[in-house]
């Protein structure tokens, strides 16, 4: 599954897709066109709430203006829970996104992982890495492997999803990409992404856990991040001057490395507006 180039989109609708008239996602694929952007990602966060004749009109939609479309599972999904029925229900989630995602003609969906609660972390990731196991496998019985799930990289200590760890759970099937955010990683490490060094010892990592074809066209959140102490506290825009991490770093690391990912911005209430951004300055250093 190569491409040949970065692709650019928002997460969610943001303030400029409704100040220019807009309610309905399915007038998302055209806006989104109209603003030479590539990709949109729908957000079930509260819980998959989508008819199969929506989400099917909103896939006509993106096929026909040409617009890829991802889903983020709910945020329900804990699979670290020590309850049995937490786990199960985690898994539930991930495969009603997923059966969501076909109707939206889509390929990616992204999920995170779950929280260590009262467990030790070592214990809280190997239950995670289990119960996940178990999703892989109905994911296969219920006939969605052609899909794609990404594990995210999440910004709180108390957080499954560190780098290793989620490179760890891609190693566990042929159809799990990393989603790496960046916002979430600097938020974790106290700023630490700063240089273009700091985001190519990131992808060093993927290269070597993961191979070429995984880390090329990984699945990229980007947005700055307050953090604090135990790490992420809120998104931000890119206007933000304090936390950052800074895209045109990461977009070095991008261009010398030949890497094709799809990059989705989660800027709070500026997506669009920061994913072109962000889109314009690749452009600029493919020059």
């Amino acid at each position: 599954m190569n491409y040949d180039t970065a692709k650019f989109g928002p997460s969610g609708h943001d303030e400029t897709f409704t100040i220019e008239s807009n309610t309905l996602t399915l007038q998302m694929p055209k806006w989104l066109r109209n603003k030479g952007l590539d990709l949109f990602e729908y957000s079930f966060g509260r819980g998959v709430r989508i008819s199969s004749q929506t989400a099917e009109a909103i896939g006509d939609e993106a096929d026909k203006y040409n617009i890829e479309m991802s889903v983020h599972a709910p945020y329900f999904i804990n699979f670290a829970s020590v309850e049995q029925d937490k786990a199960d229900n985690s898994i539930t989630y991930l495969t009603s996104s997923l059966k969501a995602l076909k109707h939206f003609h889509g390929s990616r969906c992204v999920f995170h992982t779950g929280a260590e609660g009262k467990q030790p972390r070592v214990e809280a990731f190997a239950r995670a890495k289990d119960n996940f196991m178990r999703a892989l496998s109905v994911i296969n019985e219920l006939g969605l492997s052609d899909l794609i799930v990404c594990p995210e990289t999440m910004g709180k200590q108390a957080q499954i999803g560190t780098v290793e760890e989620v490179i760890e759970l891609c190693q566990l099937a042929q159809n799990v990409y990393p989603c790496v955010d960046f916002g979430h990683v600097n938020s974790l490490y106290q700023g630490a992404l700063k240089t273009s060094e700091d985001f190519q010892r990131i992808i060093d990592k993927l290269f070597d856990g993961l191979g070429e074809e995984k880390t090329k066209n990984m699945h990229v959140h980007f947005s700055k991040i307050q953090f604090g102490a135990k790490g992420e506290i809120r998104h931000l825009t890119f206007e933000d001057t304090v936390y950052g991490p800074e895209f045109e770093p990461f977009c070095e690391v991008i261009i010398k490395n030949n890497l094709t990912p799809h990059i989705l911005s989660e800027s709070a209430g500026t997506q669009s507006i920061d994913a072109k951004s962000m889109q314009e300055t690749y452009f600029k250093f493919q020059q």
